[in-house]
């Protein structure tokens, strides 16, 4: 379970991104993330990959205290956390396949490992045809794609998508979300910041609304209603 227990964050420039922010998000979960620009939504991210820290309260991932654990240990726990970006960030001098497999590298994977799990990955989400392709070669849909395979080889149990379709036209949009629900599917818990009304309204899923730092809506099957 991820647990914000009264969170707050303040950055040097004196933005207070969050204010006492309790949410709990239970395995398995999917979750839309949704408010105007600066809401908080992508400082909520960035607190649950350890990039940051709260200024207060505490942050629970699996009963783990997030402010206690040390600094070596990042690592193992980021391996658990698949994530994906508006703007893809894939490596543009590695095929498809080189780019997916680079995230089992890093953890030194097996070779063997890697040259089962990469072709299964890719498979899945529909680019096993792509495995030798550069990112300069691709549509915007199959770089993320290949986005989503890269944050998903190593078989995390949380799925973060920071803005996934923001670079997409409506119909790749779609096809994109039906992975990441399949993915959920699968038990792996999601959680998406998005603008993407259209997808938040469709998907009928929990969404949790932000506004200045602060959660004002947190509705099962609900919509999303504010503009920027």
């Amino acid at each position: 379970m991820i647990q914000f227990a009264n969170v707050t964050k303040e950055y040097d420039n004196g933005l207070r991104a969050l204010n006492d922010v309790n949410l709990a998000v239970q395995n398995g979960e999917f979750v839309f993330i949704v408010g105007p620009s600066g809401a908080g939504k992508s400082t909520l991210i960035k607190l649950l990959l350890k990039e940051i820290e709260p200024t207060s309260g505490k942050l629970f991932v699996d009963d783990v205290d997030l402010s206690q654990m040390k600094r070596r240990d990042i690592p193992f726990y980021r391996r658990n956390i698949g994530v994906v970006f508006q703007d893809f960030r894939l490596l543009s001098d590695k095929t498809v396949y080189e780019n997916v497999a680079y995230a089992m590298e890093i953890i030194e994977a097996s070779g063997k490992a890697i040259r089962r799990q990469v072709p299964a990955v890719l498979s899945m989400v529909g680019l096993a045809s792509k495995a030798n392709s550069y990112p300069s070669q691709l549509s915007g849909g199959e770089q993320q794609r290949t986005a989503l395979a890269r944050a998903l080889v190593n078989n995390p149990s949380i799925l973060l998508a920071d803005e996934p379709t923001g670079n997409l036209d409506s119909a790749t949009a779609a096809d994109i979300m039906k992975i990441i629900n399949m993915i959920n599917h699968r038990g792996t818990t999601v959680l998406m910041a998005t603008h993407a009304k259209e997808i938040v309204n469709t998907m009928k899923k929990r969404v949790v609304t932000f506004q200045k730092g602060v959660v004002v809506s947190d509705m099962e099957k609900g919509e999303y209603f504010f503009e920027d």
